[in-house]
Parts: C-alpha cells; structure tokens; sequence
C-alpha cells in the first residue's frame, strides 16, 4: 500500500469537503477578534431616546417598573431581563438594547438586526446544538487529519525533515511566547 498517496488523497479530500467551513471560521474568526471595535453579529438599524421619571426609592425599580414604563409609552418591545452595567440600568429585548442613566433618566434604545452572512458565521462559533457540537468535532479531527497529512505528504528539500520542523517549530514558538505575556 502506498501511504503518501493515501496521505495525499486524504489531505486533499477533507480539504475539499471543509474548505467552506474553514474559510467561514476564517472569516468569522477574524471578525471576533475585533468584537471590541464593532459588533460582527448585528448592526444598529434604529436609535430612540427616551426618558424615564426615575423614582426617588430605588428599591422600586425592577423589571415590573420597566415593563409598566414600556407599556405606558406604547413601546412595543417584550422585555427579557435588566442588569446594573457600564453604571446605569441595562435592558434587554429580543433585538433590542437599551441603557438608561440611573441619575437623568435618559437613555436609548437601540435596535438591530443580524448581519447577513457574518451573522450567522459568528452563530457558528458560539452553538451549542448537540448535533452542531458533534458536526464541529469530526471536523476538528479532520482538521487534525489535514494538518498532519500535509506535514508528512511533502518530501525532499521542501519535506518536514528538511525544512517543515523549522517552521513548525517558529509556528509552536510564537504563540507560545505570546500566550506567557498575554
């Protein structure tokens, strides 16, 4: 049997089968990287201000409070929960954000939508569907599979004996010194 052929066409098999799924993870990986300067999942499509009478007792806000005041002002949005964050009152929606100032009131809603296609490469990161989890590991271990045929299909000067443990190596190296400063 001829195992480098066999290596061969098994790299380039699973890499064909998965190219898609490693240029989303690509892609998507490299858009969460910056979640700090942007979100990649969704975008703000509309802004409102509002105002809210904050009450002198404290103790009586709560999501009934929220709820009450949202009713009140005709705003159609189903609350899903509220936290103290970033110093001031946090609610959330289904596509919707708001941040109230605890001490003026004041404050935005701020509704989105998900991004098209990056959206949904982001969603891939973050599911936690059984089938989706069992999915993603035949694919690391395929992952696996291509890392490694590929260092051992290459032979001669360009092979991993030669020259490919060098670079292995520097690839091992980098992110090593840059996870024990990080």
């Amino acid at each position: 049997m001829n195992w480098n052929l066999k290596f061969r066409n098994w790299h380039r098999d699973f890499s064909y089968f998965y190219a898609a799924l490693l240029i989303a993870f690509s892609i998507s990986g490299i858009a969460l990287n910056h979640r700090h300067s942007w979100d990649p999942r969704d975008y703000v499509y509309q802004t409102t201000d509002i105002k809210i009478d904050i009450p002198e007792d404290r103790e009586t806000i709560n999501d009934e409070f929220f709820e009450n005041w949202l009713k009140e002002n005709n705003i159609d949005l189903e609350l899903r929960g509220t936290a103290w964050r970033r110093g001031g009152y946090n609610l959330y929606f289904g596509n919707a954000y708001a941040f109230i100032n605890p001490f003026t009131g004041e404050g935005q809603i701020e509704r989105f939508r998900v991004r098209p296609i990056l959206g949904q490469m982001v969603d891939l990161h973050k599911s936690s569907s059984d089938v989706w989890i069992w999915y993603s590991d035949i694919f690391a271990i395929c992952v696996l599979l291509i890392c490694i045929t590929g260092l051992i299909i290459a032979k001669g000067k360009h092979g991993f004996k030669k020259r490919g443990w060098k670079l292995a190596a520097i690839g091992i190296l980098i992110p090593s010194i840059m996870w024990f400063f990080l």
